[in-house]
């Protein structure tokens, strides 16, 4: 088994041609369910992740709420945290995923994250928006890659990322 940043080569180039044969095998459904405790916090229960109609089954739970100092208990991390740290998780997987399919190297990626909330918003208080105005992030690559290759991979990262994609582009919320 060949392995590069952390992927079975063999089942990525799989994969991918799996998605190149049946673009329908590219097409997930994510389903979560949240059951709200008291105040801000609550748990996010992820379910399943759907490909062609198949259940792939997830168990697991996110608590979430706010520290003490923002109304909560501090039960687990606030939805803002929470939104930054999926940022950042599917900018490096991402990223990694992409520089393993070019053969490139990664010793690590370190994502900081500073995000920009204004209380005015949530509070309707000012017509501020509520939520971040404003996700600044940092990624260090650490890899024996040249400059040129790891400023291409970023860019790469901003197109093919998932959350990174979410979070620039407006996506519909149908309730």
């Amino acid at each position: 088994m060949a392995e590069k940043n952390g992927f079975n080569v063999d089942e990525f180039q799989a994969m991918v041609a799996a998605v190149q044969q049946q673009p329908e095998a590219g097409k997930l459904t994510f389903r979560a369910s949240y059951a709200w405790k008291d105040g801000f916090a609550g748990d996010t229960r992820l379910e399943t992740i759907e490909q062609l109609g198949q259940p792939i089954p997830r168990r697991f739970t996110l608590p979430g709420d706010h520290p003490p100092e923002l109304l909560g208990h501090d039960y687990g991390p606030s939805s803002v945290e929470t939104l930054m740290a999926a940022l950042a998780s599917c900018v490096a997987g991402t990223y990694a995923a992409h520089a393993m399919a070019r053969g490139v190297d990664i010793d690590s990626i370190d994502v900081e994250l500073e995000g920009k909330v204004d209380l005015n918003g949530l509070l309707l208080l000012a017509p501020v928006r509520p939520g971040p105005s404003v996700i600044r992030a940092k990624v260090r690559v650490k890899s024996g890659a040249d400059d040129a290759t790891l400023t291409e991979l970023c860019e790469v990262t901003k197109t093919a990322s998932p959350v990174y994609d979410a979070l620039t582009h407006p996506v519909p919320v149908e309730t």
